[in-house]
Protein backbone atom coordinates (compact mmCIF):
# COMPACT_ATOMS: atom_id res chain seq x y z
CA UNK A 1 0.00 0.00 0.00
CA UNK A 2 2.79 1.97 0.66
CA UNK A 3 4.13 2.25 -3.50
CA UNK A 4 1.36 4.78 -5.58
CA UNK A 5 0.84 7.96 -7.05
CA UNK A 6 -1.29 9.78 -8.50
CA UNK A 7 -1.53 7.78 -11.50
CA UNK A 8 -1.92 4.72 -10.27
CA UNK A 9 0.52 1.90 -8.53
CA UNK A 10 3.83 1.54 -8.13
CA UNK A 11 4.95 -1.94 -7.44
CA UNK A 12 7.93 -3.70 -6.78
CA UNK A 13 9.20 -5.68 -9.62
CA UNK A 14 9.47 -9.24 -7.05
CA UNK A 15 5.93 -9.42 -6.78
CA UNK A 16 4.51 -7.62 -10.23
CA UNK A 17 2.73 -9.75 -12.40
CA UNK A 18 4.31 -8.15 -15.62
CA UNK A 19 7.90 -6.84 -14.68
CA UNK A 20 8.02 -5.09 -17.82
CA UNK A 21 5.35 -4.53 -20.68
CA UNK A 22 6.49 -3.57 -24.21
CA UNK A 23 4.55 -1.47 -26.14
CA UNK A 24 4.91 -1.13 -29.83
CA UNK A 25 4.27 2.24 -31.99
CA UNK A 26 3.30 1.39 -35.27
CA UNK A 27 4.51 3.15 -38.10
CA UNK A 28 2.58 5.98 -39.61
CA UNK A 29 2.37 4.71 -42.71
CA UNK A 30 2.63 1.14 -43.70
CA UNK A 31 2.13 -2.46 -41.42
CA UNK A 32 3.23 -2.66 -37.93
CA UNK A 33 2.92 -7.06 -38.07
CA UNK A 34 5.84 -6.65 -40.50
CA UNK A 35 7.80 -3.48 -39.60
CA UNK A 36 7.61 -3.69 -35.75
CA UNK A 37 5.80 -6.54 -33.74
CA UNK A 38 8.12 -8.86 -35.39
CA UNK A 39 11.48 -7.31 -33.56
CA UNK A 40 8.86 -6.76 -30.09
CA UNK A 41 8.12 -10.69 -29.93
CA UNK A 42 11.96 -10.79 -30.27
CA UNK A 43 12.52 -8.97 -27.51
CA UNK A 44 10.39 -10.16 -25.43
CA UNK A 45 11.64 -13.75 -26.14
CA UNK A 46 15.12 -12.25 -24.93
CA UNK A 47 13.79 -11.07 -22.08
CA UNK A 48 11.85 -14.34 -21.52
CA UNK A 49 14.80 -16.60 -21.14
CA UNK A 50 16.68 -13.92 -19.05
CA UNK A 51 13.75 -14.79 -16.10
CA UNK A 52 11.79 -11.65 -17.14
CA UNK A 53 7.93 -11.52 -16.52
CA UNK A 54 7.27 -9.74 -19.74
CA UNK A 55 4.22 -9.12 -21.48
CA UNK A 56 3.74 -7.99 -25.00
CA UNK A 57 0.90 -5.06 -25.11
CA UNK A 58 -0.19 -6.11 -28.97
CA UNK A 59 -3.28 -4.18 -29.00
CA UNK A 60 -4.39 -2.75 -32.37
CA UNK A 61 -7.33 -1.29 -31.03
CA UNK A 62 -5.60 1.33 -28.76
CA UNK A 63 -3.41 4.04 -29.34
CA UNK A 64 0.61 3.88 -27.26
CA UNK A 65 -0.72 7.14 -25.21
CA UNK A 66 -3.41 4.76 -23.60
CA UNK A 67 -1.48 1.91 -23.39
CA UNK A 68 1.36 4.11 -21.23
CA UNK A 69 -1.65 5.25 -19.16
CA UNK A 70 -3.47 1.55 -18.62
CA UNK A 71 -0.03 0.24 -17.93
CA UNK A 72 1.05 3.25 -15.27
CA UNK A 73 -2.35 2.49 -13.69
CA UNK A 74 -1.07 -1.03 -13.78
CA UNK A 75 2.04 -0.41 -11.93
CA UNK A 76 4.31 -2.58 -14.21
CA UNK A 77 7.90 -1.41 -13.14
CA UNK A 78 9.35 -0.95 -16.76
CA UNK A 79 7.77 -0.25 -20.32
CA UNK A 80 10.00 -0.86 -22.97
CA UNK A 81 8.78 1.46 -26.26
CA UNK A 82 9.93 0.11 -29.45
CA UNK A 83 8.94 2.06 -32.57
CA UNK A 84 9.92 1.84 -36.52
CA UNK A 85 13.07 4.45 -35.89
CA UNK A 86 14.24 2.22 -32.70
CA UNK A 87 13.67 -1.02 -35.19
CA UNK A 88 16.08 0.91 -37.27
CA UNK A 89 18.81 1.99 -34.70
CA UNK A 90 18.60 -1.51 -33.02
CA UNK A 91 17.38 -0.19 -30.02
CA UNK A 92 14.70 0.27 -27.71
CA UNK A 93 13.40 2.61 -25.27
CA UNK A 94 13.34 1.82 -21.25
CA UNK A 95 11.00 4.05 -19.06
CA UNK A 96 11.12 3.67 -15.28
CA UNK A 97 7.66 3.38 -13.57
CA UNK A 98 9.27 4.86 -10.44
CA UNK A 99 11.14 7.56 -11.36
CA UNK A 100 9.86 7.81 -15.21
CA UNK A 101 13.14 8.03 -16.26
CA UNK A 102 13.79 7.08 -19.96
CA UNK A 103 16.85 6.03 -21.45
CA UNK A 104 17.34 4.27 -24.78
CA UNK A 105 19.34 0.71 -24.53
CA UNK A 106 20.88 -0.98 -27.80
CA UNK A 107 18.90 -4.53 -28.35
CA UNK A 108 22.02 -6.71 -27.71
CA UNK A 109 21.69 -4.97 -24.24
CA UNK A 110 18.26 -5.04 -23.41
CA UNK A 111 18.38 -8.16 -20.87
CA UNK A 112 20.78 -7.67 -18.58
CA UNK A 113 20.08 -3.56 -18.58
CA UNK A 114 16.61 -5.15 -17.18
CA UNK A 115 17.58 -7.11 -15.45
CA UNK A 116 19.79 -4.61 -13.91
CA UNK A 117 17.08 -1.59 -13.60
CA UNK A 118 14.95 -4.44 -11.93
CA UNK A 119 16.84 -4.71 -9.06
CA UNK A 120 17.73 -0.99 -8.65
CA UNK A 121 13.57 -0.54 -9.16
CA UNK A 122 13.24 -2.46 -6.01
CA UNK A 123 16.17 -1.29 -3.92
CA UNK A 124 14.84 2.32 -4.78
CA UNK A 125 11.07 1.66 -3.75
CA UNK A 126 12.15 -0.53 -0.96
CA UNK A 127 14.32 2.63 0.69
CA UNK A 128 11.59 4.85 -0.46
CA UNK A 129 9.15 3.05 1.39
CA UNK A 130 11.61 2.36 4.88
CA UNK A 131 12.59 6.67 4.55
CA UNK A 132 8.66 7.17 4.49
CA UNK A 133 8.01 5.38 7.21
CA UNK A 134 10.54 6.38 9.18
CA UNK A 135 10.01 10.39 9.21
CA UNK A 136 5.85 9.22 9.58
CA UNK A 137 6.67 7.27 13.10
CA UNK A 138 5.95 8.96 16.39
CA UNK A 139 7.09 7.31 19.58
CA UNK A 140 4.82 9.23 22.28
CA UNK A 141 4.03 8.61 25.90
CA UNK A 142 1.31 11.28 26.82
CA UNK A 143 -1.84 10.75 25.07
CA UNK A 144 -2.56 14.76 24.93
CA UNK A 145 0.17 14.48 22.18
CA UNK A 146 -1.41 11.28 20.69
CA UNK A 147 -4.46 13.34 20.15
CA UNK A 148 -2.50 16.15 18.85
CA UNK A 149 -0.37 14.45 16.14
CA UNK A 150 -3.77 12.59 14.96
CA UNK A 151 -5.46 15.74 14.31
CA UNK A 152 -2.91 17.35 12.56
CA UNK A 153 0.46 15.53 11.07
CA UNK A 154 -1.29 12.20 11.43
CA UNK A 155 1.08 9.20 10.42
CA UNK A 156 1.97 6.17 12.79
CA UNK A 157 2.49 6.37 16.47
CA UNK A 158 4.12 3.93 18.91
CA UNK A 159 2.58 3.46 22.03
CA UNK A 160 1.90 1.20 24.82
CA UNK A 161 -1.67 -0.32 24.86
CA UNK A 162 -3.14 -2.30 27.92
CA UNK A 163 -4.78 -4.93 25.62
CA UNK A 164 -8.06 -3.91 26.34
CA UNK A 165 -10.46 -3.77 22.81
CA UNK A 166 -12.50 -1.33 25.18
CA UNK A 167 -9.87 0.81 25.33
CA UNK A 168 -8.80 0.93 21.47
CA UNK A 169 -12.33 1.56 21.08
CA UNK A 170 -12.42 4.90 23.01
CA UNK A 171 -8.84 5.40 21.49
CA UNK A 172 -10.93 5.07 18.10
CA UNK A 173 -14.06 7.31 19.16
CA UNK A 174 -11.95 10.42 20.25
CA UNK A 175 -9.03 10.24 17.78
CA UNK A 176 -10.04 7.89 14.71
CA UNK A 177 -7.07 5.83 14.86
CA UNK A 178 -6.96 2.15 15.55
CA UNK A 179 -4.26 -0.23 16.52
CA UNK A 180 -2.54 -1.06 12.80
CA UNK A 181 0.17 -3.57 14.07
CA UNK A 182 1.06 -5.39 16.86
CA UNK A 183 4.55 -6.31 16.24
CA UNK A 184 6.10 -10.09 16.93
CA UNK A 185 9.36 -9.42 16.71
CA UNK A 186 12.15 -7.28 18.19
CA UNK A 187 12.32 -6.18 21.49
CA UNK A 188 8.80 -5.72 23.25
CA UNK A 189 8.99 -2.07 25.64
CA UNK A 190 6.55 -2.27 28.36
CA UNK A 191 5.15 0.39 30.23
CA UNK A 192 2.09 2.09 30.44
CA UNK A 193 -1.37 2.28 28.07
CA UNK A 194 -1.20 5.12 26.38
CA UNK A 195 -5.03 6.22 27.34
CA UNK A 196 -5.80 4.84 30.87
CA UNK A 197 -2.42 4.67 32.24
CA UNK A 198 -2.25 0.65 33.43
CA UNK A 199 0.64 -1.73 32.67
CA UNK A 200 1.29 -2.57 29.00
CA UNK A 201 2.99 -5.53 27.76
CA UNK A 202 4.32 -3.88 24.55
CA UNK A 203 3.97 -1.08 22.59
CA UNK A 204 1.74 -1.49 19.90
CA UNK A 205 0.90 0.79 15.97
CA UNK A 206 -1.60 3.26 15.93
CA UNK A 207 -2.81 5.11 12.68
CA UNK A 208 -6.20 6.41 10.88
CA UNK A 209 -7.37 4.01 8.38
CA UNK A 210 -8.31 5.65 5.21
Amino acid sequence: MTHGDDAGLILPPRVAPHQVVIVPIPPRQGDWNQEVLPKAREVRQALREAGVRVHLDDRDQHQPGFKYADWEMRGVPIRLELGPRDVEKAQCVLVRRDTRAKASVAMGAVAPTVNALLESIQSDLLDRARRFQQEHTSHVDRYQEFQEIMASRRGFLLAGWCGDAACEARIKEETKATIRVIPIEGPQAAGACIRCGRPSPQEVYFAQAY
